[in-house]
Formats: C-alpha cells, structure tokens, sequence
C-alpha cells in the first residue's frame, strides 16, 4: 500500500478494510482448492481450519498494510505481519475451542459439536472467536494502541461475518441456498469489517499545508506544522520580512492578515488578525474572522481539508486553501 495514493477523506479507512477482505478472499480460495484436492483434515477440523485461518489472514493483512503506510524497514514489517498471523491463528484456534468444547456444550447442549449442523444459534459463537482471536492478537502486536477498539472490532467482525455466511448459505430467503458462495461472502464481510473497525488510517500520517489558488502566486505552498509533527503557527500577508507565507500588497492582504496553526490538541485552526474582510469558506458554510477591535482575542475557526481562506475586498482578494496531505511529500 502507498500512502500517495490515499487522499485524505473519510473513505481512506477503508482502505485497510479492503485489504483485510482481500486477504480473506485469498484465504478463502486456499482452503477450498485444498479441499478440492482432498484436504489432510477430517470434517470435524474443518471449521476450526476456515475460521483459524480467517483470523489469521485478517490480523497479519492488518499490521501489514499498517507496516506498509508507516513506511517501515521490510524486515519489520514482515517480522510484525508474521508475529501478528501467527497470535491472531493461536488466538484464534484456543477460543475456538474453548467455546466448542467447554462452554458451547454446557450452554447448548451436545448438538454443538456436530459438524453438519449449520443453525446460526450454534455456529456464530465460532465466528465470534475468530474476530476475538485476531483483534486480541492486533492489540498485543500494536501494544494497546488503540485500546479495546481492536477486541470490540473483531467481536462485531465476527458476528457479521456468521451472519453473512448463514443468510447466504442456510437462511430461507430467496438470496440463500448458495453454499459455495456463502464462506466467501462470509470471508469476505469478515476481512472487511475487521479491517474497517480496528485500525483506520492516522491524522498523524499527513500534514497541513497552504496553497495559494490567486494568480500572482498560484501554487505556491507552505507546510503548516513543524517537520516532527510538533504545534507550529504560520503567519500570511505582504510584509516582507519575517513572514511564513509572503503575498503581494496589491492582491488586498494586509501586512499580518492571518495565521494558521497546529495547537497541542492536533487541531489546525485559522486566525484573522485584521480588519481587512478574512473568510473560510467550505461547503454551505462562510465564517467571517475580520479582527474585531471590541474582542480581546482575534477570531478563529477550526480549518478541514478543502477549506479556503478569502483574504481582502471584493474584486481584489487573494484565495489560500487549505489541504491535507501525505507527510512524506516534506
């Protein structure tokens, strides 16, 4: 995975998902061409194989593509990726069969263990231990970064991949009775869910910068927070020395018009610092910040990526926007 190649909206944590669905697919299609050639289990492992391996391929997709968008020397990022497949698969396998052969029996009754019985009040428990399994193991890799996102995430990752696979294989709707589909679309939601709910891709990934969209200096940009990462403010107008973002007295910006900066709550947030007209615009939304001389304190508003700043008069203003992008383009 490229960081470059994900923008920053609300769809990029999506992308891990992707990839942990892929990885369940793949999975998926393993098992079925070794079953198809006889596979070396008997029946009664078969769902401790498919859901072992669901889990093992969900969390290790999962630290990999983190490994990936992190930029990580390859040697750990394959050591992590392996240390997380092979927890996410003991994981995986012992509350497998903690609950199909200590709790499930006592709680269900013998009928548990059957392996042709296929009712969702007997199998979802198995998925559930799968997501468990993974997430716990994704948590211990990650050393808790992320809390109990990662268990919680593969508990609901198991419950709708079980789901999935019931109402595409065994349910009495018109879409059901596809057995041959119904691991993978449960693979599939697995992966995904999995994927979306336990680690999504990082602010601390990408860096605010100003780009200026007016004519004399069209394209000009500045990187707002400092190189580490740290709280920075920068400073925009026509004064011609000491300026971080220097534009020219005949587009209307003042000497010290405004500034932008990253405060230790990791919040980008503009400033009008005249009284000159000062707009962020964004979609259905204009928020004034001309400096008001009745206030103690400049106004200020909080700035997401697209936003535009509108610097001086009507017919002659100066148009910054700003944007959200990968860190590595430092």
């Amino acid at each position: 995975m490229n960081i470059f190649l994900i923008p920053f909206t609300p769809l990029r944590h999506t992308s891990v998902a992707v990839v942990c669905a892929a990885c369940c697919l793949l999975t998926w299609w393993l098992i079925l061409a070794m079953s198809w050639e006889g596979a070396p289990w008997s029946q009664e492992w078969d769902g401790a194989v498919f859901l072992g391996a669901l889990a093992a391929s969900a969390g290790g997709g999962s630290v990999l593509a983190e490994g990936s968008l992190r930029r990580q020397a390859l040697w750990k990022r394959m050591l992590l990726a392996s240390l997380g497949t092979v927890l996410s698969l003991v994981f995986a396998l012992g509350w497998y069969w903690a609950w199909t052969g200590l709790v499930g029996p006592l709680l269900l009754g013998k009928e548990l263990v059957d392996p042709s019985l296929v009712s969702l009040r007997y199998r979802v428990m198995a998925w559930v231990a799968a997501g468990f399994g993974a997430g716990l193991a994704t948590m211990l890799v990650r050393r808790f970064r992320g809390g109990l996102s990662h268990v919680v995430g593969g508990v609901v990752a198991g419950m709708v991949g079980g789901l999935v696979w019931y109402v595409a294989g065994y349910s009495l709707w018109p879409i059901g009775k596809d057995l041959f589909y119904a691991s993978a679309f449960g693979a599939t939601a697995f992966g995904f869910t999995f994927g979306l709910l336990t680690w999504g891709v990082p602010d601390e990934l990408y860096a605010g910068w100003l780009r200026v969209l007016s004519v004399t200096r069209h394209s000009r940009r500045i990187p707002v927070d400092a190189a580490d990462g740290s709280a920075r403010e920068r400073f925009v107008g026509h004064f011609p020395r000491g300026l971080d973002l220097f534009l020219p007295a005949e587009d209307g910006v003042m000497e010290l018009h405004a500034s932008v900066l990253l405060n230790k709550n990791r919040e980008f947030r503009v400033r009008g610092l005249t009284l000159q007209p000062t707009t962020v615009r964004r979609f259905l939304e204009r928020i004034d910040l001309s400096y008001d001389k009745n206030r103690p304190a400049p106004l200020d508003t909080r700035l997401y990526s697209g936003d535009r700043i509108v610097m001086g008069p009507a017919g002659n203003q100066t148009v910054v926007e700003f944007l959200m992008l990968p860190r590595e383009e430092r």
